[in-house]
């Protein structure tokens, strides 16, 4: 019969034998001469079931692996993406997709309310309900399997993907070109261990250069788990986490399947996190009088005169290069651990604990309460990284064009500035002229 979408409808039901860990008996025989069966663990080719079929609640197909053999082991997928979709049809949303993105939504907002409502006892039930219909070792009409034989179910993994959508596929090409780059510094551990919220190890993180589709996928792997970025059918770029080890995260995601959705949410905030750091901090990302904030002395709670920050010298320079690691965000440090690391330019940590006062009055570093023990703010390094832009590139280059001007006068030797805007000029009149424009 035509299939018409609707309703629970099973597809097909094949097999396949896998090796999987599972137990076998054999017989012992006592010293009194006695024989009873052992059982031990061993991994042995197993008939599995795979059943897949559409579910009238999730929205879309779904499949389930049933093994053969102790303990039958059993596997669920489902794609939310569907869910979502049959969400949309109920309430007559206008939607398109492509492949599971959805690349309009008429409701935006909508999508991340209907996106909450999936929650794990929802998922669980319509598990059982499969493992009921299937699960029975039938013998003629009646299941032969005990009410006490059950399935316990836990997440084993969970993928989370935030999607940017352009309306021009060659502007998308050249952002991810960009996006590539930009990844080799995201893959170091101190970065990672942000964007997951967990201390890192080392060992356990690496980075990964992958095809998607024939196109470029950037994976990041930190303790069992993992975040990808790639070029989705030409005009998607893609950021997906996947969890396939809670408990190397700490305690903030649990294992059983009515966690379900809290996985959804630190897996946004993953991708969140990650497209922050894509982003590169320009100037208008600080108020306009966060410049006379931090150029002029400022009064602390107690009515002292806090000193400016001057970047004309050495040692403020080398000490903000410094706190723009991103481990000084993520874990802190002690004015110890600065001392080690610039003992050319303090020479002892009364200087460093000078510094500082002056970039906690102006919420660059935050004090912990009661420890000597600092950390570098999201504000703060917003502000470090376009003040060391803005000395490298911007102002050390215009005082050292002023100390110049001599040898820029000579005919010989003409000004570096005015041959870069004749170029500019001959650019727009050979444009102007292209483009058939009149003054």
């Amino acid at each position: 019969n035509k299939y018409d979408g609707k309703g629970n409808f099973t597809y097909c039901i094949i097999t396949d034998r896998e090796t999987v860990l599972t137990f076998a008996s054999k017989k012992v025989t006592t010293k009194t001469g006695k024989q009873h069966n052992k059982l031990y663990k061993a991994k042995k080719q197993v008939k599995q079931y795979y059943i897949y079929f559409h579910d009238q609640l999730l929205g879309g197909p779904c499949y389930l692996k049933i093994s053969s053999y102790f303990p039958f082991e059993s596997e669920f997928y489902f794609n939310g993406h569907n869910t979502i979709k049959l969400a949309f049809d109920k309430e007559n949303l206008q939607y398109r997709m492509q492949d599971n993105a959805f690349t309009f939504v008429e409701d935006p907002k909508k999508l991340n309310s209907l996106a909450s409502k999936v929650t794990g006892l929802d998922v669980e039930s319509r598990i059982q309900y499969w493992i009921g219909r299937f699960f029975k070792f039938n013998k003629g009409k009646y299941s032969t399997r005990s009410k006490y034989l059950e399935h316990d179910w836990y997440c084993r993994q969970v993928e989370i993907c935030s999607n940017v959508i352009f309306k021009s596929s060659r502007y998308c090409h050249n952002i991810f070109d960009r996006l590539l780059d930009k990844n080799s510094s995201i893959g170091l551990p101190d970065s990672l261990s942000q964007i997951f919220t967990s201390r890192p190890r080392r060992p356990d993180s690496k980075n990964t250069v992958r095809l998607f589709n024939n196109q470029a996928c950037m994976k990041h792997w930190f303790r069992g788990n993992s975040i990808k970025q790639y070029n989705k059918g030409g005009f998607i770029i893609r950021t997906e986490t996947t969890i396939n080890n809670p408990k190397s995260l700490g305690s903030k995601l649990k294992k059983p399947a009515a966690y379900l959705q809290g996985y959804l949410w630190f897996g946004i905030g993953c991708n969140d996190r990650y497209l922050n750091c894509c982003a590169d901090v320009d100037i208008s990302s600080l108020s306009p009088d966060e410049s006379d904030f931090h150029n002029k002395p400022v009064m602390d709670k107690n009515t002292n005169k806090i000193a400016a920050i001057d970047l004309r010298k050495d040692r403020q320079v080398v000490l903000l290069k410094e706190l723009l690691k991103p481990k000084y965000s993520v874990f802190g440090f002690k004015t110890s651990e600065l001392q080690s690391r610039l003992d050319g330019e303090y020479s002892n940590s009364t200087k460093i604990r000078y510094e500082l006062k002056k970039l906690i009055a102006r919420g660059v570093v935050s004090k912990k309460k009661g420890q000597s023990f600092y950390v570098v703010t999201k504000v703060g390094i917003k502000w470090i990284w376009v003040s060391i832009c803005s000395l490298i590139h911007f102002v050390n280059p215009l005082i050292s064009k002023s100390y110049k001007n001599d040898l820029n006068c000579l005919p010989s030797q003409p000004s570096k500035i005015e041959e870069a805007c004749q170029f500019i000029n001959e650019g727009l009149a050979q444009l102007t002229q292209g483009l058939c424009l009149s003054a």
